[in-house]
């Protein structure tokens, strides 16, 4: 219905350097604050950043209906399952569907083993959505959808900061959840070394800004990386706001 070649993971152009990528997420601590403002001028007072364009995120995250054990127990229980839609800024052309496993420890921020396909963003997404949820319904069931609009974008030498407020909801009843962050640094080579160099480079990036109480979110060098899609199960991770 959506194509019959499997759907390939976004490649950069050549003359694109490789990069790695963290991610923050710094939750509100009520409906009246919110710690954009303190980052924002933390930016601005420590690296003095060359602006960059605005940028925008969605997120839509359904459940599967759990199956349980059949009663003479031949079949199994099939444990229930996470579907993610996601439209990042950096890919315009393209959506993905991250698809986990709903079990896992609530406290965890390491990135699971997931299965990502890519859709051409626009009416092959809606056409996806839509299955999902006129068609579908009874498989899946939508949980939630969140959103960044208008988010802020930096450059500060060799590294990139995209922040904004992670609303979820839809409508008047949005609800701010906190402030996300991605802090991206350029790999010059591209091996599992320079990798780690550069995520070892992109913690002390973020320690030097003295922002607490964030939750980190970073690969592992070649497991998320070897197929185009570390970035993406970054974000789906991060979306599901487990804790």
């Amino acid at each position: 219905m959506y194509g019959s070649e499997p759907a390939k993971p976004p490649t950069p152009d050549d003359s694109t350097p490789m990069s790695t990528a963290a991610l923050y997420f710094l939750p509100t601590t009520s409906a009246d604050t919110s710690p954009l403002p303190d980052l924002i001028d933390r930016l601005a007072t420590q690296y003095d950043p060359f602006i960059l364009p605005r940028w925008s995120l969605r997120h839509r995250l359904f459940r599967s209906t759990p199956v349980p054990r059949s009663a003479d127990n031949d079949v199994p229980a099939i444990p229930a399952r996470h579907l993610q839609i996601l439209s990042l800024p950096d890919h315009p052309n393209d959506s993905f569907v991250v698809i986990t496993q709903a079990s896992g420890p609530a406290s965890s921020t390491s990135v699971p083993a997931a299965d990502i396909i890519s859709l051409p963003a626009g009416q092959s997404t809606d056409d996806f959505t839509q299955l999902l949820v006129s068609r579908l319904s009874l498989l899946w069931q939508q949980r939630q959808s969140s959103a960044v609009i208008d988010g802020l974008a930096y450059e500060v030498g060799d590294f990139k900061v995209k922040v904004g407020e992670l609303r979820q909801g839809a409508g008047g009843a949005q609800l701010v959840r906190g402030v996300v962050v991605e802090v991206t640094h350029r790999v010059m080579d591209g091996g599992d070394e320079d990798r780690g160099e550069t995520q070892d480079m992109i913690t002390a990036f973020w320690d030097e800004l003295g922002v607490n109480g964030a939750r980190e979110y970073k690969g592992d060098g070649e497991k998320t990386a070897e197929d185009g899609f570390e970035v993406v199960r970054l974000w789906s991770e991060l979306l599901m706001l487990k804790g």
